[in-house]
């Protein structure tokens, strides 16, 4: 019975090895599974839905087999917008025969002009600030996600993504090339074997166990043989057994001790007789326990070998299960909120990249003073306003009024429009460095009068490198957001509460009520704060500081000082002021919390006229740089313009508008 349960140990501690090895041989799936995409000759963009990568189990990858290839992952409706201009392919998945699909749409609405029987010229997506991650053969990912092109090849390009519900996957070349001839998915299985460590523990741990009980049965079946000669202690049988080899020696010829048998006794025989002696048989079974204990060693040394190697390789963590019992958390929304109508379209790891970006490209147009290096990431004032420092500074190096430079820094205050169309709109604040270049400022010397006619509260804290406001919208699909107006914070203000950049906020109409000005007035309530001066009507809607630089610097106040100068010197000229809003329509986003931003331009133009008097103004300097115009003439006219922003609260909240920043700069001249 002892062996009987000692072999049916060893079976079962069989059994579980060899189920432990064939989880990871015979029994493992495939290493991926894989489906083929046949595309359709011409198309140049391929849409990849997100649910495509839900037919098969595994970690999916997106692989593409082209020089240059190209693949980016965003929004389903983003990516859909995108192409919408242009013939693609939108790619299914045929799990019953294990391929991916692929079906031809063609261009459904305009782009640049063009109809949709004559489909718009394809662009290249890189770049496109839809994309929350892009990768491209031999670049990498721009985002955290790593492409890879195995051994080395450059036409290889592997993808492993994960696309959440509602999201899309986009495959091109560069916008003019047909799509390549392979695109495929593939799923890489998990390898991983969780029950292999425990039936290879198991199935060991059962080896020795058996190897133990076989050693016991041998043990008791020594211990019914022969004399005991004495021996105590645990497996006296098998010791025994070890003991009788030397009796055996001495029976051959030689006894324990190394002194052969007298003779006469040699080979059994007795002296001087020739009968012969059977041999006791107490004599013989030593050799028959020798044998049986050597094959007890050749059953129990295994066993401990194979425990210990399956114990050496069942250490990684893959050949055992998880019992942490992990769960994913959830995001849970806070009671009583409801949904956003619209989702906001821009993550935070979006807006990043766009700073990145942008910043990149105005440092390389501050450097070169090229305004057309702005060109896709600057528009309205904001372009105007750089363009012409840029002109002036060229023409006249000791310019004091520098840009400062946008870093990629973000400050974690933005507003980004709840909304599924276009145009798209988003409020960012970022970190400056100077622009200033000291060299140039030691050899300045006396600033020109432009210089000190364009210098308010904003040109002096832009010296000192402020916080900047920037307005960005994004017009459709195909552009990327341009940067409409740059406002330098004022310093010491505080930013009003608003929601959170995920919650999204709305874009405010111009007559938008329950404001205390709506967002149209306001550009033209300041305005004629400036022209008529802080005692004006207009003024009671804005928290003005007495020492405000801007109204005690510009429009009226500028007008009676230059008079006042003129006067005393007995120039015989008139100095007369007019402000209004530029022609750029104000925006203005609601904050979430009560009130809006609203940024506006207001242009103000400076007046200098001879008056038919000997005395006449002078074209120089910056005037000069900006326009050619040089020398004296009978009026000369200067547009500064000032982009600023406003925080307009409620208007059953009482209080007043705040002016949060400003940049000024002369934009113009004319006689």
């Amino acid at each position: 019975m002892r062996y009987v349960l000692a072999i049916a140990t060893l079976v079962l501690a069989g059994v579980l090895l060899v189920f432990g090895i064939g989880q990871r041989t015979f029994l493992a799936g495939p290493a991926e599974i894989r489906y083929e995409a046949a595309t359709v000759d011409g198309a140049p963009y391929a849409v990849l839905p997100a649910e495509v990568l839900d037919a098969a189990p595994g970690q999916p990858n997106v692989v593409v087999e082209s020089a240059g290839a190209f693949v980016a992952m965003g929004s389903q409706s983003d990516v859909d917008a995108w192409v919408e201009p242009f013939d693609h392919e939108v790619i299914g998945a045929d799990t019953q025969n294990r391929e991916l699909t692929s079906t031809a749409v063609a261009a459904t609405a305009e782009a640049d002009g063009e109809s949709a029987e004559e489909p718009a010229t394809g662009i290249d997506p890189r770049g496109s600030d839809l994309w929350l991650d892009e990768w491209s053969a031999n670049a990498g990912s721009t985002g955290d996600q790593e492409a890879s092109t195995p051994g080395g090849e450059a036409s290889l390009l592997r993808v492993p993504m994960d696309l959440e519900p509602g999201q899309a996957a986009l495959i091109a070349v560069d916008g003019t090339e047909p799509l390549p001839d392979s695109i495929a998915v593939s799923w890489v299985q998990d390898r991983s074997t969780p029950w292999a460590g425990p039936l290879l523990a198991g199935g060991g741990l059962l080896a020795v166990v058996g190897g133990i009980l076989y050693l016991l049965a041998v043990d008791h079946n020594r211990r019914g043989l022969g004399p005991r000669r004495g021996r105590r202690g645990p497996l006296q049988g098998i010791r025994n057994s070890f003991g009788k080899r030397k009796q055996m020696s001495a029976l051959d010829g030689v006894d324990a001790a190394g002194v052969r048998p007298p003779e006469g006794r040699e080979s059994g025989r007795s002296s001087g007789s020739d009968a012969a002696v059977v041999p006791d048989s107490s004599e013989q079974k030593p050799k028959k326990r020798t044998k049986r204990g050597k094959q007890a060693q050749r059953i129990a040394l295994p066993a401990v070998g194979l425990l210990l190697a399956f114990g050496v390789t069942a250490c990684s963590p893959s050949y055992w299960p998880d019992l942490g019992g992990a769960q994913p958390e959830e995001s849970a929304e806070p009671e009583g909120s409801e949904p956003n109508a619209a989702p906001v379209p821009v993550s935070g790891q979006q807006i990043d990249r766009i700073i990145q970006r942008l910043s990149e490209t105005t440092g390389g147009a501050d450097d070169a003073l090229d305004a057309d290096a702005l060109a896709g990431r600057f528009t309205g004032d904001a372009l105007a306003q750089r363009a012409a420092n840029y002109q002036i500074r060229e023409e006249l190096p000791t310019y004091e009024v520098v840009p400062p430079r946008i870093t990629d820094e973000g400050l974690d205050y933005d507003l980004v429009q709840s909304t599924e169309g276009w145009p798209r709109t988003m409020f960012i604040t970022v970190a400056s460095a100077s622009g200033a270049d000291a060299a140039a400022a030691e050899d300045a010397g006396e600033a020109t009068e432009e210089a000190e006619a364009a210098e308010t509260d904003a040109g002096t804290e832009q010296a000192s490198s402020p916080s900047l406001a920037l307005l960005m919208t994004q017009q459709s699909p195909q552009e990327n957001y341009a940067v409409s107006r740059v406002i330098a914070l004022r310093g010491g203000i505080t930013m009003p509460d608003a929601a959170p950049v995920e919650e999204g906020t709305a874009l405010l109409s111009a007559d938008q009520q329950g404001l205390v000005l709506a967002p149209a007035e306001v550009g033209d309530a300041f305005a004629t704060v400036l022209q008529e001066g802080p005692e004006s009507a207009a003024a009671e809607n804005f928290d003005i500081a007495e020492d405000d630089a801007l109204t005690t610097r510009g429009g009226e106040a500028w007008r009676a000082q230059s008079q006042r100068d003129a006067d005393d010197d007995d120039r015989t000229v008139q100095y007369s002021v007019s402000v209004a809003q530029g022609e750029e329509s104000p925006v203005s986003l609601s904050t979430g919390t009560g009130g809006a931003l609203v940024a506006t331009t207001v242009i103000e133009n400076r007046i200098e006229d001879a008056d038919g008097g000997r005395w006449q103004p002078k074209a120089e300097g910056a005037v000069t740089a900006l326009t050619g115009i040089e020398g004296n003439v009978d009026r000369l006219e200067r547009q500064v313009a000032h982009q600023m922003l406003f925080f307009v609260p409620s208007a059953e909240s009482g209080d007043k508008i705040q002016i949060l920043g400003v940049t000024t700069e002369l934009v113009g001249a004319s006689e």
